[in-house]
């Protein structure tokens, strides 16, 4: 019970984590399969659609100052760690919305969590832990379930095999770039030279200077349908990525000494991926075979020990600041 007391807010953020990011990518799929609307740049244009929001925290003076002294000469080095994450979130997001534009839900679903994997070398040499062996097994049910998903569309997929292998070779690079800005998001806050609000002002300003001409460019060529069901779709599509990354970062600013909070994160992202892969064959009737059920299977026994592991060193943690607290 004092588990859940001490880590309310953090309980709040990964419930809204894996609901917003499970709920922005279904309504896209559902427009891609009933209304046959395949633009990428319009879901990166509801992307922007609420950044500038983020300028409301800018009226408070503490957020005003904070910000103002990042681009003093002696801070501007700290003020690069947000700015490199927008513009690799910038990347990233444009080549995922191409890619899923063109895959199944459930076959991007799967792999999108190679993220993990490429965690791996940003652990030991970026954060400093220790690589478990639960992690290790962890990686190594996902490369199973790789294997599995990717020879069964190959083989009994109506797909363009030459269009699926591009694809899948973008949704592993823009693991491996999720990787590199997740790591570095939690290794800059855990410098303690930002706020999360603070990081998120600068991270997500960057994002929509970068993005926002062409996805509106580009929209304006192919405009989306208007009706009230897509309009109601498109305000979830935008909020759901917006709460999305601010419940984000603010699980990467969970402090812990004993674990990357990349852990936590890899967890409740396989935990909403296995929601996702119900909805991709119950809404939109996606192959579901031997192989897609073996598939799951490992990718729920990778979120099960990421979730187990994190809770149990966790309650390490607490029961060793606990001790520590007597003996004084």
């Amino acid at each position: 019970m004092n588990l859940i007391k001490n880590n309310l807010s953090l309980i709040i953020n990964s419930f809204l984590f894996v609901f917003t990011l499970s709920e922005y990518l279904i309504c896209i799929k559902y427009l891609n399969y009933h209304y046959n609307y395949k633009n990428a740049w319009f879901n990166i244009s509801l992307n922007c659609v609420f950044t500038p929001f983020y300028l409301l925290f800018l009226t408070k003076k503490v957020h005003r100052e904070k910000v103002k002294n990042f681009f003093k000469k002696e801070n501007i080095k700290n003020l690069l760690y947000p700015i490199c994450n927008g513009v690799i979130y910038t990347v990233e997001t444009v080549l995922l919305f191409y890619a899923i534009n063109n895959l199944t839900l459930s076959y991007y679903t799967i792999l999108r969590t190679g993220f993990i994997i490429f965690n791996i070398p940003f652990f030991k040499y970026l954060l400093n832990k220790k690589i478990t062996n639960i992690y290790l097994y962890n990686c190594l049910f996902l490369v199973i379930s790789y294997i599995l998903i990717i020879y069964n569309y190959i083989n009994y997929s109506n797909q363009d095999n030459k269009l699926l292998i591009i694809n899948t070779v973008i949704i592993f690079f823009s693991c491996f770039l999720n990787s590199i800005y997740n790591n570095l998001i939690e290794y800059s806050m855990k410098k303690n030279v930002f706020s999360s609000v603070d990081y998120q002002i600068i991270f997500q300003i960057t994002y929509f200077i970068l993005i926002i001409i062409p996805s509106i460019y580009y929209t304006i060529l192919n405009p989306p349908p208007i009706s009230a069901l897509p309009i109601f779709l498109y305000f979830l599509i935008g909020t759901g990525l917006q709460l999305y990354m601010y419940n984000k970062i603010n699980i990467l600013n969970t402090k812990n000494d004993y674990l990357p909070a990349n852990i936590l994160l890899s967890g409740l992202d396989l935990l909403r991926r296995i929601i996702q892969l119900l909805f991709s064959f119950l809404l939109f009737n996606e192959i579901f075979d031997n192989f897609i059920i073996i598939s799951i299977i490992f990718m729920g026994l990778s979120s099960s020990l990421l979730l187990y592991q994190y809770i149990k060193n966790n309650q390490q943690a607490n029961n060793i600041m606990h001790i520590e607290l007597e003996e004084i």
